[in-house]
This record gives C-alpha cells, sequence and structure tokens, in this order.
C-alpha cells in the first residue's frame, strides 16, 4: 500500500491537483470574505466556485500531460521489461482517464443544475406584474369605509394605545376584502379626540361609512362598543357591545370584525369571504407596545423614528414572533434610511433580518411585503455598476409591493413607493395614477399628500397642491417637507420670494439641511448669488450623506453652467470614464460640446446618452426626453442635415402634444420647450412671442436663455433684448424683497 502510496505522490498529476485545489480554495475563502463587503452580487461567488470546480478536470489532464512526457523519457534509458511498464502505463492512464471523464461529468452536471435551478428562482422570482391598469381597475359595486380610533375610557395611557391598536387591526382586517376600501390609519387617526361631524369626517376621507366605537377597562374586565354609521344619512345602521375577561381581547376584535362584514353584507355588499385577524400575537402587552411604536412612525420625524424603535423593540422582547413588529422594526430602519438619518450599510443590516424574518412567520403579511418592496428598491438604487442585478432586483420590489396590495388592497404606502419606483424609471403618468390611489386611501397622511402634491406642481395643477399643502399643515404644521410644495408652486409660478419664504421654512423645522441648502440654490441662481449658491454646494458636500453625492454633483454642474463657467465644466465632464455607459454622463459630456458649438462630439454624445436612456426605459416621456431630441435637432442641424433635424423636430411635437393632453408639462416649461422649437425651425417671431409666454408664465432661469446655441438666432432680435429687460427688472424686485427679510442674502454676493 505505501508503494501505491509513494507512486500516486510521485506523478504529476497528483501535483497538479493538489496545486490547483490549494489556490482555488484559497481564492474562494478570500472572494467570500471581500464580496459581501464591496456589494458585490451574490451570483459572482456562485460563478466562482462553478469555474473552480469546471477547471479541475483541465488541471488533471494538464499532469496527465506531464507524467506521459516523463515516462516516455523514463523509457528511453530504462532496462526493466519494456512490455511490463507499457502494461502499467496503460492501466494507471485507464485510472487517470476515467478520474478527468468523471470530474467533467460532475462538473458538466453542476453547470446545468445550476442553469436549470436558475430558470427555475427566475421561474418562481417574477410572476408576471400587473399592469398600472390592472393594477388601478375599479370594483364594482365597492363601498368605502373608514375605521375612527376607538375612544378609550381606560384611567392609564396603557389603555389609550391599546384602544388605538384594536381599531388599527379592525382596520386591517376590514382593509383585506377587496369588495371595500378602507381609508388609512394615518387618515382616520387624524380625528382622534376631536369633535367633529361623522357627516365631515366621510366628506374628507371620501367614504360613506364610518365605523367607531369605545373601549372600557376594568381590572380583568372589557366592554367594547362598536356601530357602523351610514354617514350622508347619519343613520347607524348596526350597534353592539361586547364584554369580555381581557385575556379574550382578541377574540372581541374577531367578533366585531365579522359583525361589520355580516352587516354590510347583508345590506351592501352580498356575499363576500369572510377575513380572519392578522394581529400576530396573543400577549396584550406586545399588542399595546406595537400600537406605539406605529403611532411613532406615522409622524415621520427624526425623534419619532427612535421612539418607534424603542417600542417595537419592547414588543418583540415580549412576543419574539410577532411579525408585524418585525416588519414595522425593519420599516422604521429603512425610513431612516429615507429621511437621511441613517447610513445605507447599517439600514440595511438592521433591517434585512427583521422582514425576512416577518416573511417567514407569516408569508402572508401584507406589512412584511411592503416593507421587502421597499428594501429592494433602496437596495436598487446602489446597483448602478450591476445593470441587470439593479433591474432584477427592481422587479422583485415590485412584485412585493403588488403582493402587498393583493393581500391589503388599502395598503396606501404600497401604491406610493411602487408609484415613486415607477416614476424613478420615466413613467411619470403611471407613477402618478399610484401616487393619486394612495392619496384617495390616505388623504390625511403627510407623505402621501407630499407625492400627490408634487405630482400636481409637476403638471401645473398648482391650485389643487395648495389644497393638499394646507391639509398636510393644518394636520402636521411641523412636516418640513410640506413647505417644499408651497415653494414649488411660488417658484413654478415665477414668485421667487415668495418660494424661498417657504424653502427657508424647511430649515426652521427640519434638523437636516439638505433639503433647504439644495432648494433655496433654485431662488439663487436666477437672481445671480452665484457666490451664496456655491457656500450652500459647499456646505451640502460636508454635511451631505454619501448617497447624496450625485445630487450635489448636478447641483454644482447647473451653477457652473448659470454663472458661464464652462470651463470648470467641461473639466469636469473630462472626469467621466471614456466609455461611461450612464446616459447622464453622457449628456452632460455632451452639452459640453453643445455650448462650445462643437456639433459633431456633441451630436456623439447626446445620441449615445439617448439611446442608453430609451434602452433603460423605451416608454419614457417627458421634459428629458423633449429637451434631449432638441439638442440633436440643433446638432444635427448645424452639420447641415436637415432631414435629421427635421426628424427630431416632428418627434418632438408628437410627444408634446401628447403630454399636453396629459398635462404632463409645466405651462412655462412647455412654452420654453416650443420657443426652441421654433428657434431651431427659423421662426423668430413666435420663438419670441413663447419666450415672453413662458415668462409671463412664470419661468425666470434666465441663464439657460444666455447659454443656449438653441437661441442664437433669437437673441440677434431686438425684441430679445426687451423680453429681458422685462425679466430682470422683476428678478430684480424679488432679489430686493428677499434681501429686505434675510440679512445674510443682502450681506452676500
Amino acid at each position: 500500500m505505501s508503494a501505491v502510496w509513494e507512486d500516486v505522490k510521485g506523478r504529476k498529476i497528483f501535483k497538479a491537483a493538489t496545486v490547483y485545489a490549494a489556490v482555488t480554495w484559497g481564492l474562494i475563502q478570500i472572494a467570500d470574505v471581500l464580496l459581501p463587503v464591496l456589494r458585490y452580487p451574490e451570483w459572482i461567488m456562485s460563478s466562482m466556485v462553478l469555474v473552480a470546480f469546471s477547471g479541475f478536470p483541465l488541471a488533471l489532464f494538464f499532469g496527465l500531460m506531464l507524467d506521459i512526457k516523463n515516462e516516455r523519457k523514463s523509457n528511453q534509458t530504462s532496462d526493466t521489461d519494456i512490455i511490463e511498464v507499457r502494461n502499467n502505463s496503460i492501466s494507471r492512464r485507464v485510472i487517470d482517464i476515467s478520474i478527468i471523464f468523471a470530474f467533467s461529468g460532475a462538473a458538466a452536471l453542476l453547470y446545468f443544475n445550476s442553469i436549470n435551478q436558475h430558470a427555475q428562482v427566475n421561474l418562481e422570482k417574477f410572476p408576471r406584474i400587473p399592469s398600472v391598469q390592472q393594477l388601478m381597475k375599479p370594483v364594482d359595486n365597492q363601498k368605502h369605509i373608514a375605521v375612527l380610533p376607538f375612544t378609550s375610557f381606560g384611567n392609564v395611557q396603557e389603555d389609550e394605545y391599546f384602544a388605538d391598536g384594536l381599531s388599527e387591526e379592525l382596520l386591517n382586517v376590514l382593509a383585506k376584502n377587496k369588495n371595500l376600501r378602507v381609508a388609512a390609519r394615518t387618515s382616520s387617526f387624524q380625528y382622534k379626540n376631536q369633535n367633529i361631524n361623522v357627516k365631515t369626517i366621510a366628506k374628507e376621507l371620501g367614504v360613506q361609512y364610518i365605523l367607531e366605537g369605545s373601549v372600557r377597562r376594568s381590572g380583568e374586565l372589557i366592554r367594547v362598543t362598536a356601530q357602523l354609521i351610514k354617514a350622508d344619512e347619519d343613520v347607524h345602521i348596526f350597534s353592539s357591545t361586547w364584554d369580555k375577561d381581557i385575556t379574550n381581547i382578541f377574540k372581541v376584535q374577531d367578533e366585531i370584525a365579522k359583525s361589520v362584514l355580516d352587516t354590510l353584507e347583508i345590506k351592501l355588499l352580498g356575499k363576500v369571504k369572510q377575513q380572519q385577524s392578522s394581529i400576530g400575537t396573543q400577549d396584550i402587552a406586545a399588542f399595546a407596545e406595537y400600537s406605539r411604536g406605529v403611532t411613532y412612525i406615522r409622524n415621520r420625524s427624526k425623534t419619532d423614528f427612535v421612539q418607534a424603535i424603542v417600542h417595537l423593540n419592547k414588543a418583540l422582547l415580549i412576543d419574539a414572533n410577532y411579525a408585524k413588529a418585525n416588519a414595522m422594526l425593519a420599516q422604521t430602519y429603512l425610513l431612516q434610511l429615507s429621511y437621511g438619518w441613517l447610513e445605507r450599510e447599517n439600514a440595511f443590516k438592521l433591517a434585512e433580518p427583521n422582514v425576512n424574518k416577518a416573511l417567514e412567520i407569516n408569508p402572508d403579511l401584507p406589512e412584511a411585503h411592503a416593507t421587502m418592496g421597499l428594501l429592494l428598491w433602496q437596495k436598487a438604487n446602489d446597483m448602478e455598476k450591476f445593470p441587470e442585478q439593479q433591474e432584477e432586483t427592481l422587479s422583485l420590489a415590485k412584485i412585493h409591493l403588488n403582493k402587498a396590495i393583493e393581500l391589503n388592497p388599502s395598503n396606501a404606502e404600497a401604491y406610493m413607493w411602487y408609484g415613486s419606483i415607477l416614476q424613478n424609471e420615466g413613467q411619470l403618468a403611471d407613477g402618478a395614477e399610484l401616487h393619486k390611489k394612495a392619496f384617495e386611501i390616505d388623504p390625511q397622511a403627510a407623505v402621501v399628500g407630499f407625492n400627490r402634491a408634487s405630482d400636481l406642481v409637476r403638471t401645473g395643477n398648482y391650485v389643487e397642491a395648495m389644497e393638499v399643502f394646507n391639509t398636510i399643515v393644518r394636520n402636521n404644521p411641523n412636516y418640513a417637507k410640506a413647505y417644499q410644495i408651497a415653494g414649488n408652486v411660488s417658484y413654478s409660478a415665477g414668485q421667487l420670494d415668495q418660494a424661498y419664504s417657504m424653502y427657508k421654512r424647511i430649515s426652521e423645522l427640519s434638523a437636516d439641511d439638505t433639503e433647504w441648502l439644495a432648494s433655496a440654490n433654485r431662488i439663487l441662481i436666477p437672481i445671480g448669488k452665484f457666490a451664496l449658491a456655491q457656500q450652500n454646494i459647499d456646505k451640502l458636500s460636508e454635511i451631505s450623506m454619501p448617497e447624496n453625492q450625485r445630487m450635489i454633483s448636478y447641483l454644482q454642474a447647473q451653477l457652473w453652467l448659470a454663472s458661464t463657467n464652462l470651463d470648470a465644466f467641461s473639466r469636469w465632464v473630462q472626469t467621466f470614464d471614456e466609455n461611461t455607459q450612464k446616459w447622464q454622463e453622457r449628456l452632460l459630456r455632451g452639452i459640453a460640446h453643445y455650448t462650445k458649438q462643437e456639433w459633431r462630439r456633441a451630436t456623439e454624445e447626446i445620441e449615445v446618452s439617448f439611446n442608453l436612456l430609451k434602452t433603460a426605459n423605451p416608454d419614457r416621456r417627458g421634459e428629458l426626453t423633449v429637451a434631449i431630441q432638441l439638442l440633436l435637432a440643433k446638432s444635427w442641424k448645424e452639420q447641415g442635415d436637415r432631414i435629421k433635424s427635421d426628424s427630431f423636430l416632428d418627434a418632438v411635437s408628437i410627444e408634446i402634444d401628447s403630454l399636453v393632453k396629459e398635462r404632463g408639462f409645466q405651462s412655462q416649461i412647455l412654452r420654453y420647450m416650443q420657443a426652441a422649437h421654433a428657434a431651431i425651425s427659423n421662426n423668430t417671431l413666435k420663438s419670441l412671442r413663447l419666450l415672453r409666454q413662458a415668462i409671463m408664465e412664470g419661468f425666470v432661469d434666465v441663464w439657460m436663455i444666455k447659454i443656449d446655441p438653441t437661441f442664437d438666432i433669437v437673441r440677434k432680435d431686438p425684441t430679445y433684448d426687451g423680453i429681458m429687460r422685462e425679466l430682470n427688472a422683476r428678478l430684480n424686485l424679488m432679489r430686493l424683497n428677499i434681501e429686505s427679510d434675510d440679512n445674510k442674502l443682502a450681506v452676500g454676493q
């Protein structure tokens, strides 16, 4: 046996296998440590293992060739019987080749299994995502109902949190019924402890029915009353009372929900499927802590998030398998990330185990699927280097959000987050529809209102946007982002002094100056306060989290263009990778050539940018795609290719007409685009008329007109100077108004 072992050790095939195994094993161990830290996708690790295993037969074959070569040399000088040597050699070769074929077969099997498994995972992970039209399809004879917070007649704060939690659980049970649209908790709980007529509440929430009640606790006994009211007639449809031992309180919830659904079934809906409670705990103390945590989450402030985490952790200490508490704890960490109050890596590290556990405990928990959708969306935002994985992750995010909506059709946040994903992909109209749906469900929620109002501002519906703003500040006057809505409306209307005042309010209310500094620059640039604008950008660079650096870079680029510091802008775009596949960087590089009237290079870069943008999202339409096609129309015209130029102008006309019908433009932006179209078409008078109209409707970015080569022909007309004098006079007056209210601005340069 020892002789055989000595023979094996002396052969090259054994040595080659040993060296190869040692090297590949070491590389895999290093990769296993480094790849997760560097946030490379998981498939890279699995691919390395597959490649390493597949290369093993090649290493064996290489060793075999060396053994054969050595044996031939040995046979030339050996006196050993040649026949015996050959027999031994043949036996060895048979064994060696058998081993090589065995490993080759195993590698092939592993490869094909991995492909099949990947296909199965994809098939499993990516069911067909319904279209927005399917998602928004109205339910026939759907009834709208709100569950108001039950009044607590207890003597301690815990009783009030319990009553709130009971109300929310009733709301969740009813919301699972597709024949009911249930107003979200955030909105219905705005009426807690307020003596408001049910007709008024129903009108403000957009519902037909109101469920209200009370909870009275005495020692170990509890009495719950509930009544269902038809709001427009102020008629009680049913009223009932339950007296229970505190240990049976969760059965009370089920009985109330069943009574409501039975009544609605008999009088309103017809036969419906009864829903079961998903409260997820049988411990009243855990339930109370969860209810307190959720109350804090809804307020969306920095300190409220901290308090929410405290109470949700307490709930989990009491009941470690409380799935809802896990889901909402994960959501709190992710929301802190969204608001810039928690670093990305830390947020994912804290959130992911909790949301995974929630889904493991209850795979049909709407809150868990909504939170997983939010988590995947935020992860996808950091995957630009891996577009395929980013697309896959976003698809998974949409699937989870759709699942949350399927399980609870009244989940406003799932609609809202899904809408925001679509808008980030350029599907502005579809995203706005989902934001509108979220607002219908939760009209009193500040964050839902903010997203709805932002869509209204973008499409020029300023009156409706201000109505939403007024609702938000009436319910939550300290919600800082609300004032961005009012600021954006004023800015869009060309009222920069009013906009500055609203943006400044953000700074006064928020512990984070990021929003204020970025918004203030929208005012400082048009009024020529470039030095202060640069100070804002410098401060943003100091205080912002790493994920905001791109936004800061674009603010800096805008300032360079506005202040005609084209050399600094060009030096910046030269730092981009020569073959970058980011459409934004290609566009900015093209603009650098465009402003220098380097038409050929501008055309090349802008066309690459446009193709990359359209490849990523073929259906994208809006201000950006119109602007890019106008740049291409001008570039081709200057190169003498009128056919290509006209084709882009025709495409712009069609897209503008479509967006006008959809109200996909602010009026002043629309006029500016139309003025650029007319200028490229050599229609100077029409361009001047449209420019004047744009300014009358609120266009204030005079720097764009001054540097855009599109308007070269227009700037030669004497009428242009008159229009600019009028605009500059307005800007000077607004600058004086701002300076009179802001000492810092008055002394700035």
